[in-house]
């Protein structure tokens, strides 16, 4: 009988593959990321493989220790991998602050979220940190601006180290050019993708399956990290600076 480290492993190899299979199925992995874009790749796709909804995740005891939290009875973790140095093989498992209530020692949760009165610091926070937006007129004008700009000056490593490993995809018949292009206007889309869709805005009404069209191309591990951790990153770049004018 398989240990429930082997079978989250499965749902993890599974889901990995699963998510790069379509267009839609990319979009909702993004949909579900942008809320914990901190966390690691392998924790957001669990993440996504279990709980797609949640939007705020934490440890039982910190829950408690860090905001004065109760997990409530009967709530089911999300198991995780847990990666601490020196450790065997095991899980940990994180809560959704749904599944949590208040208590008498509680402490706001620093979850933030989009006013309309906000745009204009947040496009001003954009252009501050990428430089001179193309068009700032609106705020998905600015996120469009903003993907493209970080997503062109921080992809060079990371197509390097896609080409270096494109055997087996289904990116090795092509060029090194048409690679990076693929590579560099996917990152982009999904970057804008994740960040307009944790500032509310409806992501759908901006981009098209043409706009991910090549995202079944990264069929293989590497082809997958690579065009995973890119987007994690840079949107992270992204979010964790309009958090800090939001909040």
């Amino acid at each position: 009988m398989a240990s429930k480290f082997e079978m989250i492993s499965a749902i993890y190899n599974d889901h990995r593959n699963e998510i790069v299979s379509s267009p839609n199925s990319w979009t909702s992995f993004l949909s579900s990321a942008c809320h914990n874009y901190r966390l690691p790749f392998d924790e957001l796709v669990l993440i996504h493989a279990q709980r797609p909804d949640a939007i705020a995740v934490l440890e039982f005891d910190k829950w408690n220790k860090n905001f004065g939290r109760w997990v409530n009875a009967g709530a089911k973790g999300i198991a995780i991998f847990d990666k601490t140095p020196g450790q065997a093989q095991r899980l940990k498992h994180y809560f959704d602050i749904s599944d949590t209530h208040e208590t008498g020692f509680s402490r706001t949760v620093p979850i933030w979220a989009m006013k309309p009165e906000y745009e204009e610091g947040v496009i001003e926070t954009l252009e501050s940190t990428f430089g001179e937006l193309k068009s700032k007129d609106t705020l998905i004008d600015a996120v469009l601006s903003a993907a493209e700009i970080a997503t062109e000056d921080n992809i060079s490593d990371y197509a390097d180290v896609l080409i270096k490993f494109k055997q087996d995809s289904f990116l090795e018949e092509l060029d090194d050019d048409s690679i990076r292009t693929i590579y560099r206007n996917t990152v982009t889309n999904s970057v804008a993708f994740v960040i307009a869709s944790r500032l509310g805005i409806d992501a759908d009404l901006y981009f098209d399956r043409e706009d991910f069209e090549h995202i079944g191309d990264f069929n293989t591990d590497d082809a997958i990290n690579a065009i995973s951790c890119a987007t994690r990153d840079i949107s992270e770049m992204a979010l964790s600076e309009i958090s800090k004018t939001v909040l």
